[in-house]
């Protein structure tokens, strides 16, 4: 099956992706997920390695454009991880949704750009129990929200304006933002384009 001009999907997404990531555009336009490592953190990582030589201020910014409505906290956390220890500057230009997990990517990465429509949310976050016991639903909960709730909660403490008091009643609430709060109320972005 013929795609655009003359492209089979698989080469079309092959060649876009490749091209993108000569221009050092990395993309994330779906859900937070082990695709996003894939996708995101491992060429990251790669370009990390393969540059380990370069002095930090000779190497040229990793730029992730991002449009996410939020996904896994397991795959967030990794990704957020890859970028606050790289030593190549990860910029981040939310194009639309920044929420849920595609929020603390946005506010991990080194500098942080917004249309001046995009969209951001800050939450408690969900989870899914399956058919998870009553004694493994409370474990998980408790997990997820004390220890990998208090990872994201350390970064938006560490990289936003807002303080822990603030932070806690902002978690009660699904808390919605447009670019122009996110710069100057929040701080989950610098600058609006």
């Amino acid at each position: 099956m013929e795609f655009i001009n003359g492209f089979k999907p698989t080469t079309l997404f092959e060649t876009l992706y490749k091209e993108m990531l000569d221009k050092r555009i990395l993309y994330i336009n779906d859900d937070i997920s082990d695709m996003t490592i894939d996708m995101v953190a491992v060429p990251i990582l790669l370009l990390n390695e393969a540059e380990k030589d370069i002095p930090v201020e000779k190497l040229k910014p990793i730029t992730i454009w991002l449009s996410s409505y939020g996904g896994s906290a397991d795959a967030c956390s990794f990704t957020v991880e890859t970028i606050e220890n790289s030593r190549i500057p990860i910029h981040c230009k939310v194009l639309s949704i920044a929420a849920s997990a595609g929020l603390y990517i946005t506010v991990a990465c080194h500098k942080r750009i917004a249309s001046k429509n995009s969209i951001f949310l800050l939450h408690k976050g969900s989870i899914s129990l399956g058919n998870a016991s009553m004694g493994e639903a409370e474990d998980l909960i408790a997990f997820y929200k004390d220890e990998v709730g208090g990872i994201f909660d350390d970064l938006i403490l560490r990289r936003t304006k807002i303080k822990a008091d603030e932070l806690k009643k902002i978690r009660r609430n699904e808390t919605y933002c447009l670019a122009q709060d996110a710069l100057e109320k929040y701080g989950f972005i610098d600058e609006i384009v």
